[in-house]
């Protein structure tokens, strides 16, 4: 529990960790879940409609551009979690429509020291193998995500990281969460299994059940 709420403060500072503990207090105890999913980068189908977003790896410079997407998004405190995660050594990338900063997605490899936060939710006995990739937060300001622009979105991160001599891409997304459900399947991701994650304030508990075809770790 200390862990989590230095963390919590270096990583949203002392407004937005105060925010999240209000937050959850008043949630209560939360019950997510969410489906981990896989992706063969040998398996890439381009979108049937180009897209016209431009992809960027993410780097210090973008931050005043994430920075106003996190104000639209009304999570200012979001800014300390960019900032820390870059100086952390994750990578990310951003998408523009022209000149504006529109979305982003963040990465990390087997190499990444620490390790992403999300390694907890996907359960203990799972780790990124050399050749994998874990993605997460992909995100497009709602005005931008008409037209297959989440789609080309990812199949140009899909594309970049199959450059890069990535083979899998791992990540997972909420059950609730139907249209990101119907994104991921449609560019071919895999179902792996279930995850059930409870929370209340700084306590969490976690069960994982395969899924399907493949589902076994």
């Amino acid at each position: 529990m200390i862990a989590r709420l230095r963390r919590n403060l270096r990583e949203l500072g002392l407004g937005g960790a105060i925010a999240r503990l209000a937050r959850q207090a008043r949630e209560g105890i939360v019950r997510e879940d969410a489906i981990a999913l896989l992706k063969d980068l040998d398996e890439i189908v381009a979108p049937k409609r180009p897209g016209g977003l431009r992809v960027e790896d993410m780097e210090k410079r973008h931050l005043p551009g994430l920075s106003k997407v996190n104000r639209r998004r009304g999570v200012p405190h979001a800014d300390r979690y960019f900032e820390t995660s870059l100086a952390k050594g994750f990578h990310g990338f951003v998408a523009y429509d022209g000149d504006e900063l529109v979305g982003y997605y963040w990465w990390v490899d087997s190499e990444s020291d620490p390790p992403h936060p999300d390694m907890w939710v996907m359960g203990a006995d799972f780790a990124i193998e050399p050749g994998d990739v874990y993605g997460s937060s992909l995100f497009l300001l709602e005005e931008h995500r008409g037209g297959g622009a989440a789609n080309d979105f990812l199949y140009k991160i899909e594309c970049s990281l199959r450059d890069r001599g990535y083979a899998r891409i791992w990540g997972y997304v909420d059950r609730t969460n139907r249209a990101a459900r119907w994104l991921y399947s449609t560019r071919g991701y895999r179902p792996m299994w279930n995850i059930v994650h409870r929370r209340f304030l700084f306590f969490k508990s976690r069960k994982t059940a395969p899924l399907g075809e493949g589902g076994a770790r």
